[in-house]
């Protein structure tokens, strides 16, 4: 894969993405810190809160934290909506969220085994205004009414409710129905035995309804009627004979009034305390041992939005811009967070946080989590609240991350920022750099590569570059190779000729005098014979060789005094083959594959017979004995196509381009005339001279050579 100048220095560049990357470390680093920093503040926030509770004397005794049942007692949640008693549970949102399962470890009375298919129930108790409402989601596989003219409530499917008033006396009361429908609740007597009611209550009202798994009972009642403590218990009949009650699953029956749970509500003395320590953009929560929320005060709002602090602290316009157009780039990379959220806690709400249960324990702790509208994370401190050594609850000092969120923002805003304009301006200039580089480069290479010809020929120089750089150092180094090579060129070709003209004389006296030699000698020796006649052959070689060195030399000027002349190229190779090839190589198989048309060519016959002399001589040299050299003339789209083609070794790729340059020899030859690489080259100068191409190449079978000349 080829990777070109501007790519490299390209990927060079991506080194500034090491801006981002320190950035985001940095900006880690900084989110740790703060965050170690916040936990230990709220730590410390979180205990002072408790030491300031801890020293009211009797608050923990007046707000009921000593003598908690998580069975027996009751939590009084501020309803959020309107309730209407119509048996529909959309009017309990959100608090129905927190409604208890009471199941068989509320278990108060089954004279048989207890089956939890076949009754348990969801239960909750809120404050609305002047009223108190219970809302009841009952699983019975059986539901059984009462009869219309029986006068006793306890021989059905009923509910039972204990309360102590504001004078401090015991009141049971029964709910019951003859169908679905609008209920009332019916008084009890004072003594157990007796199950008669003595009358209906009017002021306890409910609807019954059923569901698919049982039934939902809804009921309202003055909160003037409730003191302090309050019980309720669903007790389940489930056959229409006998009517005997088979569990009876709640807080606690009225018949034992010390047994009754509290009644517990938010704590308003324990909130005074909280609003006079002030803990801004915190929330504060006491839990009791229930883990139900007694007490809550403060805002979890932070003054920091999203971006905010960003914006003004850059102190070019360019900048503010660039953090403008790329805001939604950011996101990608930033932490979100909302500056306003469901902040809301429910009073007497279960605290579901892990940190809760060890600070019950005696365990101080941190923990986080996110708010249940999923769009804030928020940190809790959990430190135990004791008195006298006693652990009562928990206090829990929450914070949201979005101030250290939103730093850790602005740090990433601005190195991606700057990080921006790095590129722009360093990836701007790098790229022009690396074009105006790569242009030089591209430049001196078009002038490399024109300077020197498919065939090796030096056509002309390099311009050298006035520049005091490496790419001007390697201009003028190329044009002084040039010339030199150039020069080397000149006096190669230079010297073929002058060593012809000075060998050839002092061949032709060695010639003069083995001849004389052999016409003075009288009856010489058989053996000095064959000395002279191998001499003498030598000696012919020697002509031989100086003669085509003399033709190849002066073949170009030679080139330029030819007349070319149309001619029938078909016919003109037909008769050499007849009279010239044939004759000269009787041993040898030739195929002429004649064009189906006459073929006119512009040229001189007698140098288009020299060349395929050449290529006619070089086939038979390498070819195969008892194969066939094949000449194959056609034409295609206006071009002359000549093909000499013949069994044999192959010329390896790497040398097809130089076999076509002076002195340039391949392989052995076959016969004995003398070679000096001298019969490509002048093949491939007659091609040339009439405007043509040549080139080497294998056959389809892999076993040859084949010459393809293009006119």
């Amino acid at each position: 894969m080829r990777f070109s100048l501007r790519l490299k220095l390209t990927l060079v560049s991506l080194l500034l993405l090491f801006i981002p990357l320190t950035g985001f470390r940095f900006s880690e680093l900084i989110k740790q810190d703060l965050m170690q920093s916040r936990k230990e503040t709220m730590l410390f926030s979180a205990r002072a809160v408790a030491s300031a509770l801890s020293g009211r004397t009797g608050l923990f005794d007046r707000e009921l934290f000593h003598s908690l049942s998580p069975t027996r007692d009751l939590y009084l949640f501020q309803l959020s909506n309107p309730i209407r008693i119509n048996g529909k549970t959309e009017d309990w949102q959100p608090e129905l969220k927190q409604a208890r399962i009471f199941g068989e470890e509320h278990l108060l009375f089954s004279p048989e085994t207890y089956r939890h298919e076949s009754l348990h129930y969801r239960h909750l108790t809120g404050i609305r205004g002047e009223y108190l409402f219970a809302i009841f989601l009952v699983t019975d596989d059986k539901v059984i009414y009462r009869q219309p003219d029986s006068a006793r409530q306890d021989l059905s499917d009923h509910l039972q409710i204990g309360v102590e008033d504001q004078q401090g006396r015991l009141h049971q009361y029964l709910l019951t129905a003859t169908q679905p429908g609008w209920v009332n609740g019916y008084l009890m007597p004072e003594d157990s035995r007796i199950n008669i009611p003595e009358r209906m209550e009017p002021r306890i009202q409910g609807m019954w309804v059923e569901s698919e798994d049982g039934y939902i009972l809804e009921i309202r009642m003055p909160i003037e009627m409730v003191g302090r403590k309050l019980a309720f218990a669903i007790a389940d009949v489930d056959e229409t004979i006998e009517r005997r009650t088979t569990a009876l699953v709640g807080t606690a029956t009225a018949e034992n009034g010390g047994k009754l749970g509290w009644l517990l509500t938010p704590s308003q003395a324990i909130e005074e305390i909280l609003k006079s320590l002030d803990r801004p953009h915190s929330r504060v929560l006491i839990v009791d041992t229930n883990r139900r929320v007694r007490a809550s005060f403060g805002s979890l709002a932070e003054e920091t939005a999203p971006g905010a602090a960003f914006s003004s602290s850059f102190l070019t316009t360019f900048s503010s811009l660039t953090y403008q157009f790329f805001s939604p780039f950011y996101r990608f990379f930033n932490r979100p967070f909302a500056a306003e959220f469901n902040q809301a806690v429910a009073a007497s709400s279960t605290l579901d946080l892990a940190g809760v249960k060890e600070a019950l324990e005696g365990t101080s702790s941190v923990t986080s989590y996110t708010g249940n509208d999923g769009q804030a994370e928020i940190m809790a401190a959990i430190v135990p609240l004791r008195e006298d050594k006693k652990i009562l609850g928990a206090v829990v000092v929450e914070q949201t991350t979005n101030s250290i969120l939103a730093l850790q923002n602005k740090v990433i805003e601005e190195s991606l920022t700057l990080t921006i304009i790095a590129f722009v301006f360093g990836g701007v200039g790098l790229i022009l750099f690396a074009s105006r580089l790569s242009s030089r480069i591209r430049r001196l290479g078009n002038q490399a590569a024109n300077a020197i010809s498919d065939s090796g020929q030096i056509r002309t120089t390099i311009a050298p570059m006035a520049a005091r750089d490496e790419i001007g150092d390697l201009s003028r180094t190329l044009t002084v190779m040039l010339r030199q090579l150039q020069s080397q060129t000149e006096y190669r070709e230079k010297m073929a000729d002058n060593l012809e003209h000075e060998m050839r004389t002092p061949l032709a006296g060695i010639s003069a005098s083995l001849k004389n030699m052999a016409r003075e000698m009288e009856n010489p020796p058989q053996h000095i014979t064959e000395y002279l006649d191998w001499a003498l052959e030598d000696v012919s070689r020697l002509e031989n060789l100086l003669t085509a060195v003399r033709d190849a030399t002066s073949l170009k000027q030679a080139l330029e005094m030819d007349f070319k002349e149309d001619f029938l190229l078909d016919t003109a190779i037909e008769m050499w083959f007849l009279h010239s090839w044939q004759p000269a190589f009787p041993t040898v198989e030739f195929k002429y594959r004649k064009p189906a048309a006459p073929i006119t060519l512009h040229g001189d016959p007698a140098r288009i017979h020299q060349m395929l002399d050449k290529l006619i001589e070089n086939a038979v040299s390498f070819h195969t004995e008892g194969t066939a050299i094949e000449i194959i003339l056609t034409e295609h789209n206006g071009a002359i196509l000549l093909q000499v083609a013949n069994e044999g070794p192959t010329i390896p790729k790497e040398q097809q381009n130089q076999i076509f340059n002076s002195m340039v020899s391949f392989g052995r030859q076959k016969d004995k005339q003398p070679h000096l690489g001298l019969g490509l080259y002048v093949v491939r100068t007659i091609v040339e001279h009439h405007h043509g191409t040549i080139a080497v190449g294998t056959t389809e079978n892999g076993t040859g050579t084949v010459f393809t000349l293009t006119l």
